[in-house]
């Protein structure tokens, strides 16, 4: 039987003006995220990306199947790496047997925003990208989800208001087992992303061959109030975080 992943289920003084201020990203983030990302939608798509990514990164639709039994095994790993200047997502989904996995990878990066007619500066401005397609065995897939529950996922306590800004590093990790969706998270500035095993473990199977830009050592992150204050001042350069609530992204 296929070993798989295990089910686990700030307050900040602000002024008027930076209520205000946080108030118009809010708006603007939810009026260009606000579409569902389903199973029938396509992420390489940057329009559909951009209209979707909040519901994409919170595995809407992985989510969906799962209630329904028609996820088991599957996992989703998004590392932001800095929104705008690259993001990279891993969709590891396991064949009929589960012998055998497909795994995707793509790398969604600024080279590609330039291309495209919209909006670059706006929250989830789209962006095309790069990606690689194999097919891993089960002991590879094993592989992966081990060095996931090394690093916590199954097991991580005390998330909740954790918030991932857009403009810093953190990685998010969603997968189905017996009908339960698991969520991890990796901060920067919360948890020590340099320290992580996993993420050279995705490398080593994802066939993508540029190496993962590296996060800022822990001595160096920023930390929650400082990305918080940051978001707050500088309301209009299309930075947008989203919390921890539970195993939910909201």
């Amino acid at each position: 039987m296929v070993k798989l992943v295990t089910p686990f289920l700030t307050k900040v003084s602000l002024t008027r003006s930076h209520l205000n201020s946080l108030a118009v990203l809010t708006l603007a983030a939810v009026g260009l995220a606000g579409c569902t990302f389903t199973q029938n939608s396509d992420v390489s798509n940057p329009v559909v990306r951009k209209s979707t990514w909040f519901s994409y990164l919170n595995a809407d639709d992985l989510r969906v199947a799962c209630s329904a039994g028609d996820a088991e095994g599957r996992i989703r790993i998004v590392y932001n790496a800095d929104y705008y200047k690259e993001v990279r997502v891993f969709e590891l989904t396991p064949q009929p047997g589960n012998q055998q996995f497909d795994m995707t990878s793509r790398v969604f990066g600024p080279a590609q925003v330039k291309q495209i007619n919209v909006e670059v500066n706006a929250p989830l401005g789209a962006f095309g990208g790069e990606v690689a397609e194999n097919v891993i065995d089960r002991d590879s897939y094993l592989e992966i989800t081990d060095a996931l529950q090394k690093d916590g996922f199954g097991t991580q306590q005390q998330r909740d208001g954790i918030r991932l800004y857009s403009d810093d590093f953190y990685w998010v990790a969603i997968g189905c087992s017996s009908g339960y969706v698991t969520l991890g998270t990796w901060m920067s500035g919360v948890d020590d992303l340099q320290a992580l095993k996993f993420p050279d473990v995705l490398t080593e199977f994802s066939g993508i061959e540029s190496d993962l830009p590296k996060p800022p050592a822990k001595d160096k992150a920023r930390s929650q109030g400082a990305a918080q204050r940051s978001i707050i001042l500088n309301s209009e350069s299309g930075a947008f975080y989203r919390t921890v609530r539970g195993n939910m992204l909201r």
